[in-house]
C-alpha cells in the first residue's frame, strides 16, 4: 500500500509568527511513518517548505493520505484532505493530532474518511492492518474494533469506537522514521541551530495550567521513556544540535540524571535545548549545572507573568520566587533563557510597562510574549468561549487577541509589539562582549525581534480575516 504523510503549512507566509524562530522536524509524522515504513511504500511531504501536494498525488498515487494538525493549521489540513479526496476518490483519508482529537467535528466532512482520537500510533497501525486484510475498504464492524477511531459509516453518518487506552510503555514506540524527511534535514531549525533534531521522551504533564490542553489530551497522566531508550534514540540523530521537546523534560529528576550519566558513558557530544519549569530548576541547580557541562545551551521556560496574581490566574502552579531563582541560576550558568510571558488582553499600558521592565531587569535576552489564547480543549476555552471576538483558527496563534482587549486593539498591538523592542540595549552589548552570544546570533535575534516589534504585522492578520480594529 502507498501511504502519503502530510505536514501542513503554517498560516500565511506573510503573517508574523514564531516560525521565524523555530521550524522543527515533523516528529508526529515521522513517528507514524515508523510504523508504516517496514511493510508499505511511504512518502512524507512537508508543505512548510513548499513540497507539492499535487505532484505527490499525481506521481506517487497514494492509497492512504494521513494529515496531522494543530489549531492554526486546521484550514490547511482541510484543504489537503479535500484536494486528496478530489484527486484520489478511492484513497482513504485520515487526520489526527491534538486539534482533531479535541475538536473532531471540524473534520467530520465528506472528504474525510476517519479521524484518530488520542494517541495515534497503535490506532494507525491497526487501521493499516485492517486495510491490508481487506485489500480495500474495511467494513463498519472491522473499524468498530479499532479503539480511538471516529469514522464515516457506510450510511454516511459519523460514529466512534471505544476510547484508546494510553500506551503502557513509551519504550515500545519505534524510533521515528527520520529518513522520510531527510530531504529537508538541513532546513529544520530551532533559534540559531540548523540543522536541528527533535526528540520527544515523555508524554503528558502533571500540572494543570488552564491555557494548555496537553494534560487533558493525555488523560491527566505523565509517562516517560526510560533513560536507556532516550539515549539510544539520541545516538541515532545526525545533527549535533538537539532539542528535547517534552513539555517538561526535567520533571522526572532521577531520570534526567540517568540520561546524563548514559550520555557521558557513551561519549555523545551534542548541544541541547529543552523545556523545563522554574520549580524544577530552582530546586535542582546541581542538575542544571551538570547538564550545562554536557552541552545544554538553551532552555525554553514559561515564566508567564511578573506577578503572583497573574501566575495564579492561569493556574501555573509556580511562584514568582521560583521564577526569579531559576533566572538567577540560568544567568549564573550562562545558559540562554528563551523566556515565555503571557499577555492578558485586559492589560493596561501600565501592565505592559511593568512586564517590559521585568523582562529587561531579569536579563531575559530571548523573550517570547504570547497573547492569552483560549485554545480548543483547554479549561480556558470552556470558561471564555462565549467572549471570543473571532473563531478564525488562523488567529489562534498566541500572537493575536481573540478575546476583547481593554485598550483599543491597535493600541493593544502597539504596546504588545513594544515588548519585543528593548529600551535597554546595554544588556545585549554586555552579552556580546562577554561572549555569551555571538554577533551572528545577535543579528539573527535582532531580525526576529524587529519583525515582532512592528505592530502592523499583527494588524495584518486581523485585517486578512475581516476583524475590525475597533472590536473590543
Amino acid at each position: 500500500m502507498k501511504i502519503l504523510l502530510v505536514q501542513p503549512t503554517t498560516p500565511p507566509a506573510d503573517w508574523v509568527g514564531f516560525s521565524r524562530a523555530a521550524l522543527p522536524e515533523p516528529l508526529a509524522m515521522e513517528s507514524i511513518g515508523a510504523l508504516a515504513a517496514p511493510n508499505h511504500d511511504v512518502r512524507l511531504i512537508d508543505m512548510r517548505f513548499g513540497d507539492s501536494l499535487d505532484e505527490a498525488l499525481e506521481t506517487f498515487a497514494p492509497d492512504l493520505i494521513a494529515v496531522t494538525c494543530l489549531t492554526t493549521e486546521v484550514y490547511n489540513a482541510q484543504d489537503i484532505l479535500r484536494t486528496a479526496k478530489d484527486r484520489r476518490p478511492d484513497a482513504f483519508t485520515i487526520v489526527g493530532g491534538l486539534h482533531a482529537s479535541l475538536l473532531p467535528a471540524d473534520f467530520q466532512q465528506p472528504y474525510v474518511d476517519a479521524i484518530v482520537i488520542g494517541e495515534g500510533e497503535r490506532t494507525f497501525e491497526e487501521l493499516l492492518a485492517a486495510l491490508d486484510r481487506t485489500g480495500g475498504w474495511p467494513d463498519d464492524d472491522m473499524l468498530a474494533g479499532i479503539d480511538g477511531l471516529m469514522w464515516k459509516r457506510s450510511d454516511g453518518a459519523w460514529t466512534a469506537s471505544r476510547e484508546r487506552a494510553l500506551m503502557p510503555s513509551l519504550d515500545d514506540l519505534p524510533m521515528p522514521a527520520r529518513h522520510l524527511a531527510a530531504h529537508h534535514a538541513d532546513d529544520y531549525f530551532f533559534l540559531f541551530d540548523r540543522p536541528h533534531a527533535s526528540i520527544a521522551t515523555s508524554r503528558g504533564c502533571p500540572f494543570r495550567c488552564n491555557f494548555c490542553s496537553v494534560w487533558k489530551f493525555y488523560h491527566k497522566r505523565c509517562r516517560y521513556m526510560s533513560a536507556e531508550r532516550v539515549v539510544d534514540e539520541l545516538a541515532t540523530v545526525k545533527p549535533t544540535a538537539v532539542s528535547f521537546v517534552d513539555d517538561n523534560f526535567l520533571s522526572h529528576v532521577p531520570r534526567a540524571w540517568k540520561i546524563l550519566e548514559l550520555i557521558r558513558e557513551r561519549g555523545i557530544k551534542k548541544t541541547y535545548g529543552m523545556q523545563a519549569r522554574t520549580d524544577t530548576i530552582s530546586k535542582h541547580p546541581d542538575l542544571i549545572a551538570a547538564w550545562k557541562e554536557a552541552g545544554l545551551e538553551t532552555i525554553l521556560i514559561g515564566f508567564e507573568a511578573a506577578t503572583q496574581e497573574q501566575l495564579d490566574a492561569v493556574a501555573k502552579g509556580a511562584t514568582v520566587e521560583q521564577n526569579e531563582r531559576a533566572m538567577d541560576i540560568l544567568n549564573d550558568l550562562r545558559i540562554h533563557m528563551w523566556g515565555a510571558f503571557i499577555v492578558d488582553p485586559q492589560f493596561t499600558r501600565e501592565n505592559f510597562q511593568t512586564l517590559k521592565r521585568y523582562r529587561e531587569e531579569k536579563g531575559v535576552i530571548y523573550p517570547q510574549f504570547t497573547v492569552l489564547t483560549p485554545l480548543p480543549g483547554t479549561d480556558l476555552y470552556e470558561q471564555r468561549k462565549d467572549e471570543l471576538v473571532t473563531h478564525d483558527y488562523r488567529l489562534f496563534d498566541a500572537l493575536h487577541a481573540v478575546l476583547p482587549t481593554r485598550l483599543p486593539r491597535e493600541e493593544f498591538y502597539k504596546q504588545f509589539a513594544s515588548l519585543y523592542r528593548p529600551d535597554n540595549l546595554d544588556l545585549a552589548y554586555e552579552w556580546i562582549s562577554s561572549g555569551r552570544i555571538t554577533m551572528e546570533r545577535a543579528r539573527k535575534a535582532h531580525a526576529i525581534l524587529a519583525e515582532l516589534g512592528d505592530y502592523r504585522n499583527f494588524l495584518k492578520g486581523e485585517q486578512a480575516v475581516g476583524l475590525s480594529t475597533a472590536t473590543s
